[in-house]
Formats: structure tokens, sequence, C-alpha cells
């Protein structure tokens, strides 16, 4: 895998969270209803990714 795919693969430190965090309040203001609702399918699809990709641990309790 490279570097950039291991990247898109690791959590988001804090501090790039938050940095993240501030530049979306200062954009969403800006955007139009449709623009929302594309930011927000991507930030949906985006997520359901990173949880495709997570290892699923077995439960043995089943």
């Amino acid at each position: 895998m490279t570097a950039r795919a291991l990247r898109r693969l690791a959590p988001l430190s804090d501090a790039e969270a938050e940095t993240l965090r501030l530049q979306l309040m200062e954009v969403i203001p800006r955007l139009r209803r449709h623009q929302l609702l594309d930011l927000a399918d991507t930030l949906h699809d985006a997520a359901r990714e990173r949880r495709g990709a997570e290892p699923r641990h077995f439960d043995m309790r089943i």
C-alpha cells in the first residue's frame, strides 16, 4: 500500500480534526442548500468507507 493510501485509512489526529472542524465552520455558512447536501453525502460516504475498512473483531460471546 502506498503512503497516501495508508494515510487515508489512519484516523485523524486531534489537531487535524480540530483544524478540519474550524475550516468547516468557516465554509459552511457560505454554502447553499444543495452544496450542504452534497457535503453531507460526501461525509456520510467517507464514514461508511472508513467503517468498511476497519477490521472487524470477532465476538466470542455468540
